[in-house]
């Protein structure tokens, strides 16, 4: 493996892709590009679910940037879905078929809507792949395994727990759940599988988590779960947990742990009422004196780039080549290089050990933050972020149908793409079961560990896998 040189371009928040072509804020991106013409069928509320295969199938090869790269299977895969949405017992098993040839991209800015598609709620916690040993595996396990098969893996070691819970769910984190409504969790998540995406197992395996828990907001979900008790005991409960529609607080948080300033950023967005710019400076002038600091942006989606660049800018000392992206001139293989740089900002710069905490749930504008505050000389910790295309173009399909898609390929400086790769971190701390129910923080203890000490920041290793193992 070789050491990872790295910035890196993200554009959108993976729940964006419903906007209008464009940025995350909605803004048309420069050099819009029209939609392809596939889409003139699209008033056609009727139209047979293999009419719209075709449609999609062409747009997907029409406008995605790379599919060599990620190793699409086209012939094959095209005709594997004919057959199979030719025999579908219904529409809505159709369209479900169409999202599953979609998420074989493993792009979480490329994804399907359809007309009735069901909307979806999940409980107010949050779930996590962790192992179930104490240390994790020399070659990082399903963190670092890249290009996942398109059936779920074998787990081993592996179990699937909540990390955190609001107290109207009666969750627990380390929490270990062994049934989704009846269903055991290996078969749930071979379920939620080849609808989730991912460039690594751990990355696709979180998404597959988070999916097991999706339905109605007004109906509860039962988990079966496993909780530690006192003297090593555990217990074993099945919960009548309810769904939340509640939005989440977007706001930047500060605490402190160990003396070290903590800043959470959940969100590259404003919260209403809320200035993130604004509210980070206030942290950052708290801290100034502080000879490290953390910056926690697990779980982080995206949002605008713009505030994210804004942020790192009180890191840098001279502007830092945040990405290089090559957009696809549709329907044609010609690309248009476009670079993107970030400037110094404010009236002084921070000048101690920083730490930024990742993991799979960095996507979009948190990674292209990543990959600035790395250029800036901060340590990554935690897990990968997780790559994929970048820009969001919306074609409209027959029957109602909308594919929004990827429109350009992002790479890091060095040359390391985004697709199937992610951002590795310096240091890797994915959880352990044991740590959740202890209530200790893997990933910050690590950084924590870093921070506080004199230790040079460390080689960072990007794993890599064959063209040849996509569609196995």
């Amino acid at each position: 493996m070789r050491p990872l040189p790295l910035a890196f371009l993200c554009w959108f928040c993976f729940c964006t892709w419903l906007l209008p072509e464009g940025r995350a804020d909605g803004a048309a991106p420069p050099n819009p590009v029209p939609p392809p013409s596939v889409a003139t069928s699209q008033a056609d509320s009727n139209s047979p679910p293999p009419v719209i295969f075709e449609a999609l199938r062409q747009t997907v090869e029409d406008n995605y940037p790379v599919l060599e790269f990620i190793g699409w299977q086209g012939d094959r895969w095209d005709r594997e879905f004919r057959g199979r949405i030719a025999a579908a017992p219904t529409r809505e098993a159709a369209f479900e078929l169409m999202d599953e040839f979609v998420c074989r991209l493993n792009d979480y800015h490329t994804r399907l809507s359809w007309p009735g598609k069901p909307a979806s709620a999940a409980p107010a916690c949050e779930v996590e792949p962790v192992l179930t040993t104490g240390r994790p595996p020399p070659d990082h396990g399903i963190w670092a395994a890249l290009r996942p098969s398109m059936e779920l893996p074998p787990l081993t070691g592996i179990c699937i727990a909540v990390v955190a819970a609001e107290p109207e769910t009666g969750l627990r984190a380390g929490d270990e759940i062994l049934k989704v409504d009846g269903v055991a969790m290996g078969e749930a998540l071979a379920r939620a599988w080849r609808h989730s995406v991912g460039c690594s197992v751990g990355g696709k395996l979180l998404a597959a988590a988070g999916r097991t828990l999706l339905g109605p907001a007004d109906r509860e979900i039962q988990l079966t779960i496993r909780r530690s008790r006192t003297l090593g005991r555990e217990q074993m409960l099945t919960l009548a947990v309810p769904r939340s529609t509640a939005a989440k607080r977007r706001a930047v948080s500060t605490r402190e742990v160990e003396t070290v300033p903590v800043i959470r950023i959940p969100r590259w967005a404003n919260e209403a009422g809320r200035n993130l710019v604004q509210d980070f400076d206030a942290a950052l002038k708290e801290a100034r004196t502080q000879p490290g600091l953390i910056i926690d942006v697990r779980g982080n989606g995206g949002g605008q780039d713009e505030l994210a660049d804004q942020v790192t800018g009180r890191f840098l000392k001279t502007p830092a080549l945040a990405s290089i992206s090559f957009d696809r001139i549709v329907p044609g293989t010609t690309y248009e290089r476009k670079l993107f740089i970030t400037e110094p900002r404010g009236p002084w710069r921070y000048e101690g050990r920083v730490a930024v905490l990742t993991d799979e749930g960095c996507m979009s504008a948190c990674e292209h933050f990543v990959s600035g505050m790395v250029e800036a000389g901060a340590l990554a910790c935690g897990t990968p972020t997780s790559g994929a295309g970048g820009w969001i173009r919306t074609v409209a399909l027959p029957g109602g149908v909308r594919l929004n898609i990827s429109r350009t390929f992002p790479v890091h400086t060095g040359g390391i793409p985004s697709p199937q790769l992610g951002i590795a971190p310096h240091v890797w701390a994915p959880r352990t079961l044991a740590d959740v129910r202890a209530g200790t923080d893997t990933a910050l203890r690590a950084a924590l560990g870093w921070v506080k000490s004199r230790d040079p920041l460390p080689p960072r290793l990007q794993p890599v896998a064959p063209f040849s193992q996509n569609g196995i």
